[in-house]
C-alpha cells in the first residue's frame, strides 16, 4: 500500500531524516519507534505532505506523491492524526467531527461515519455538544483519532497518540486502534510508548538519527535485547 524509498528531509539544510526507507502492505499495524527528535514525525508529516522531500520517492497504492499537496493526499485516503492533537478547542466535538469529513459529499455519508466515530468511543457521543477544549487529554485524543475517521482513510497514520493521556485510557486508545485495523484500515503508528506499540504493532522499525537501525515483527523487537535495554529499561 505504502512505498517509502530512500527520503531525505532537512530543516534549515540540518538533515533531518536520511535515506529512510520502508513499507506497508495493506491491513497492517506497522510502529516506528525511536527516542525524540530522532525523525519519527518528521517522517510521517512526509508521507502527508506537509514537509517536503530533499530526495526519494513516496508511493501510496502505487501512485506518486511527489508534487501531490497534503489535502489531496487526504482524498486518495491518507490521513495524519497529528501530534498533539490540534483540535479546534472552540468548536463543538461533533463540529469537530464534520471538520474531517470533508471528502464525505452525502449527508448520509457524513451521518454514517459519526455513527462510527460514536461507535469507536461511546463517551464522544455523550459529549457530542461539548466544546473539545473542555475534554480531558483521553478524550480529545478519541476525537482527533475519530476526526482522521472521518475523512475516510485507507492508511492512518497517528502521531504520538498516548501524548498526555492518562495511563488507563493509553490502553483503551491502543487497544482500539487495533481495532480500527481489523475494520480494514491500515494504521502506521510512531509511538514513544515503545513496548506498548510494539506489542500491537505486526512490524516495526527503530528510526535513530534520521535513520532505520532495525526493523522486524512487534514480538521479535520486544524480545530483542538491545531494544529492551535501549528503550524499555530492562
Amino acid at each position: 500500500m505504502l512505498e517509502v524509498s530512500n527520503i531525505r528531509v532537512s530543516y534549515r539544510r540540518v538533515p533531518a531524516l536520511q535515506g529512510v526507507s520502508f513499507s506497508l502492505k495493506e491491513g497492517e499495524v506497522v510502529s516506528i519507534v525511536g527516542g525524540n527528535g530522532n525523525g519519527k514525525s518528521t517522517t510521517l508529516r512526509a508521507i502527508a505532505g506537509l514537509n517536503p522531500l530533499d530526495e526519494g520517492t513516496i508511493t501510496f497504492k502505487g501512485r506518486d506523491l511527489a508534487g501531490m499537496p497534503a489535502h489531496e493526499r487526504v482524498r486518495q485516503g491518507l490521513v495524519l492524526v497529528p501530534e498533539g492533537r490540534r483540535l479546534f478547542p472552540r468548536l463543538s466535538v461533533e463540529q469537530n467531527l464534520r471538520l474531517g469529513a470533508f471528502t464525505r459529499d452525502k449527508q448520509a455519508d457524513i451521518r454514517d461515519g459519526l455513527d462510527f466515530a460514536y461507535q469507536t468511543f461511546p463517551v464522544l457521543s455523550e459529549r457530542r455538544r461539548q466544546q473539545a477544549g473542555t475534554l480531558s487529554g483521553g478524550e480529545q485524543q478519541m476525537l482527533a483519532i475519530c476526526r482522521g475517521l472521518m475523512s475516510k482513510p485507507e492508511l492512518l497514520m497517528l502521531d504520538e497518540p498516548s501524548w498526555g493521556v492518562a495511563p488507563k485510557l493509553v490502553t483503551r486508545i491502543l487497544e482500539t486502534i487495533r481495532d480500527i485495523a481489523k475494520r480494514g484500515i491500515t494504521i502506521l503508528l510512531v509511538e514513544q510508548n515503545v513496548h506498548r506499540a510494539l506489542e500491537i504493532a505486526d512490524r516495526a522499525y527503530v528510526i535513530q538519527t534520521g535513520r532505520i537501525v532495525m526493523e522486524g515483527s512487534g514480538k521479535e523487537l520486544l524480545a530483542n535485547d538491545q531494544i529492551r535495554q535501549a528503550y524499555l529499561g530492562i
